[in-house]
């Protein structure tokens, strides 16, 4: 009888020994097979997530990770998805514990970026600047570093930043924006426009590099080739004025660069449960107005190609001749730095017509905007007749919280949705947004800002066809 019989004999079985093994076995086996399940599930969600670009349901992933075990490479995937969030003050309370001792120069760059992002730029370069001393190939640290060098307006340091960053093999695309972007704040607009060219006869439609290929050209004087180019791709449905605007704004006042940050439709910028809802309940394209310090009048803007008259814009530039520069004395403006520019709109003369309640037309609201500006966000309020301060209040809840109620009003057709959603897409400053309208009719927005802020209410004046009253809110961060 071999040992396996002796073992297996039936009061073999039952002695308290063999019992115990056997439970041992059974219990380490099944313990295995539930983890292994658990990483399954959790791998396949971040997948899912991964793939939707849905950055809420990661967040809430890795921090349920980071609650089990407490690693480096956690919190740099939980920053990371805080980051896509925009969310960066999240990512450096992530990141803070870990950042003095890191030797991960991916965590460092994060870091610098968002420092860069906040406007601490020379803390941002510190830690820049560790990143490439862990690993000097490392094409995206030279990148980043020449955006912050920029903003310092340390132009020779930055250019050699973007050739390092090049060298070391980093996004051409990128690179060749960015330098195209140094050659305008130096007013090099034909050397900007060769750049430029190259990236829109590769077939790139990048809204920062539409922009800036826009401004050379007026820069250069090519008005008519300008307008037609504005109109073919949508930029502005008042190329005229925007022309304009263009030829007199300082590029350092309006500059926005090229960073890493992933394009993002309305439901992945946000992942609170209000505001996905809110987004969710109206698909209606939204207007945004954007208004320089020097403009005297609104510029809409909106987002959208035409193909076939996109098509001869494209063989006009690719076959211009060479271009001569201009005098470069007039003040510029590098276009990139209007955010909203990319934004979804409607016509605002539907909604008026939809507006026609029942209700007061002395608070009857039309439109509403929203618009990032170079310091503070502004919120508009287009309404039939002027608001006075009794049809309105204003209540800071907390440093970072701020209750505006409208009183008697009548909403636009589309109903409080709409008005949620515009407000959202500017989501540089403003973290959540919450709407209700009560049986007394007073509209209150319940909004959050991502860091202590005021508010400044005013009287804007007549809109552009003088047939309504703009009322604006500006966010400012408090001053440290």
């Amino acid at each position: 009888m071999n040992y396996f019989s002796r073992c297996c004999k039936s009061s073999r079985l039952l002695e308290p020994k063999f019992m115990v093994v056997c439970s041992m076995l059974f219990f380490v086996v099944g313990c295995q097979n539930s983890t292994v399940k658990y990483n399954m599930n959790e791998q396949q969600k971040i997948y899912i997530n991964e793939t939707t670009k849905n950055y809420g349901g990661l967040i809430e992933i890795y921090k349920q990770r980071l609650k089990r075990e407490d690693t480096e490479e956690t919190r740099h995937k939980l920053a990371r998805a805080y980051y896509l969030s925009n969310d960066f003050n999240a990512v450096k309370r992530v990141l803070e514990p870990i950042i003095k001792n890191t030797k991960n120069d991916g965590i460092l760059i994060l870091y610098g970026h968002v420092e860069s992002r906040l406007g601490h730029n020379d803390t941002a370069l510190e830690y820049l600047n560790r990143a490439i001393e862990i690993d000097s190939k490392n094409g995206e640290a030279y990148n980043v570093k020449g955006i912050v060098l920029l903003k310092k307006r340390q132009y020779d340091a930055a250019r050699f930043a973007f050739h390092e960053a090049r060298e070391n093999f980093y996004d051409e695309n990128k690179v060749t924006n960015n330098l195209a972007m140094l050659s305008i704040l130096n007013k090099e607009y034909s050397e900007a426009y060769k750049q430029l060219n190259i990236l829109y006869t590769k077939g790139y439609r990048d809204q920062t590099i539409l922009h800036n290929l826009l401004f050379t050209l007026v820069k250069l004087d090519k008005l008519q080739l300008a307008k037609s180019f504005c109109i073919a791709h949508k930029l502005s449905n008042e190329p005229d004025i925007l022309i304009q605007e263009l030829r007199r704004i300082e590029p350092i006042d309006a500059i926005k660069f090229n960073e890493v940050k992933p394009s993002q439709s309305d439901n992945q910028k946000q992942y609170t449960i209000e505001k996905a809802a809110e987004q969710l309940a109206s698909n209606t394209k939204t207007d945004i107005t954007i208004k320089d310090k020097n403009a005297t009048k609104p510029i809409k803007t909106a987002k959208s190609v035409t193909p076939t008259t996109k098509s001869s814009i494209n063989a006009k530039l690719s076959n211009m001749s060479k271009l001569d520069e201009k005098d470069s004395s007039t003040k510029t403006n590098l276009v990139t730095n209007v955010p909203s520019v990319s934004a979804k709109q409607t016509k605002q003369t539907k909604q008026s017509t939809q507006t026609k309640q029942t209700t007061s037309a002395q608070s009857t609201i039309l439109a509403v905007r929203s618009g990032e500006h170079a310091k503070f966000s502004r919120i508009t309020f287009e309404t039939e007749n002027k608001l006075s301060k009794k049809n309105y209040s204003v209540e800071k809840i907390s440093p970072t919280e701020f209750k505006l109620s409208f009183y008697d009003v009548s909403l636009p057709a589309e109903g409080i949705n709409p008005i949620i959603k515009r407000i959202s897409g500017s989501d540089r400053d403003f973290a959540t947004i919450k709407g209700t309208l009560t049986a007394e009719k007073t509209l209150i927005l319940q909004i959050k800002t991502k860091q202590k802020s005021t508010v400044k209410d005013f009287y804007v004046g007549s809109n552009s066809k003088g047939k309504a009253h703009c009322f604006a809110f500006d966010f400012y961060l408090e001053k440290k």
